[in-house]
Parts: C-alpha cells; sequence; structure tokens
C-alpha cells in the first residue's frame, strides 16, 4: 500500500468516526439561547459634590442592572494645580431591573484633596444572573462642584 493510500484512508477513517459521534452524542442549544439575558451598565454622572473640603466626592452612577451579586467600582481622578488627586471605592448593588442612581463616596486616597473642577471618571460593574456573568465599564468627565 502506498502512503498516499494509507493517509487517504486515515482521512476517511477519522470523518466517519467524527460523523458517528456527532449523531451518537445529543445535541443541546447553543449558550446564548440557553443563558438568561444579562443586562448591566453604568455611566457616571455630573455633577459630583465635595465631600468634607475636598477629603472624598459623592459621584452620582446611573446603573441598570437586572443581575444579583452586583458591584460597581468607580475610579476618579482629578487634575488640582500641579498635583493630582485620584482615589476609588466599590459597592455593592441591588439590582431592580430599572435605571437607578447610586451615590458612590470617593475618598481622595493620593495625599492630595479634590477641589471644584472636572474629573476623569470610571465606572466599572460587575454581576451574575444565575451561573453566567458579565461585567462593563464606562467614562466620562464629570463636573464637581461644592
Amino acid at each position: 500500500m502506498t502512503p498516499l493510500k494509507i493517509k487517504i484512508g486515515a482521512a476517511a477513517a477519522a470523518i466517519a468516526a467524527g460523523g458517528g459521534f456527532a449523531l451518537a452524542v445529543p445535541s443541546s442549544p447553543a449558550v446564548a439561547y440557553a443563558s438568561p439575558p444579562i443586562f448591566i451598565d453604568a455611566v457616571p454622572q455630573s455633577p459630583a459634590h465635595l465631600v468634607a473640603r475636598g477629603a472624598a466626592v459623592s459621584v452620582p452612577v446611573l446603573v441598570t442592572c437586572n443581575t444579583q451579586n452586583t458591584s460597581i467600582q468607580v475610579q476618579l481622578t482629578e487634575k488640582v494645580g500641579n498635583k493630582t488627586a485620584t482615589g476609588f471605592n466599590y459597592v455593592p448593588v441591588s439590582c431592580t431591573g430599572g435605571h437607578q442612581t447610586i451615590l458612590v463616596t470617593v475618598s481622595a486616597g493620593s495625599g492630595q484633596a479634590f477641589a471644584k473642577g472636572t474629573a476623569y471618571a470610571v465606572a466599572e460593574i460587575f454581576g451574575c444572573a444565575s451561573y453566567y456573568c458579565a461585567d462593563d465599564s464606562s467614562s466620562a468627565n464629570i463636573q464637581i462642584t461644592k
């Protein structure tokens, strides 16, 4: 038998075995069809308000989600003079399935207080429904007021 005939025979046997396996194993729906629909979204909003003379900022975050065990994290960065104020906070969320505004208090963690002005905010959200989880993030320039 020539090497070419051996290769053709092996390929035919592999195709036949694969076809037999595909027919013998029961099929199941695609994961997208079996998964519950998950929707999570978190967007930082303006205006945010200074807390304790800039030691922290209360940042409103527009949240829409239908998951359980959900949490959001907000990171805030602001240029104050020639320094940079930064901070973050992580809070649990009880999803309602509709829009809700969550106030997240972000403490200045860099040794520099926040001030009135424009800051860069990032909101990240993570949640699960049954055995399926999702995450999302969005960012925005927000205004900090008194």
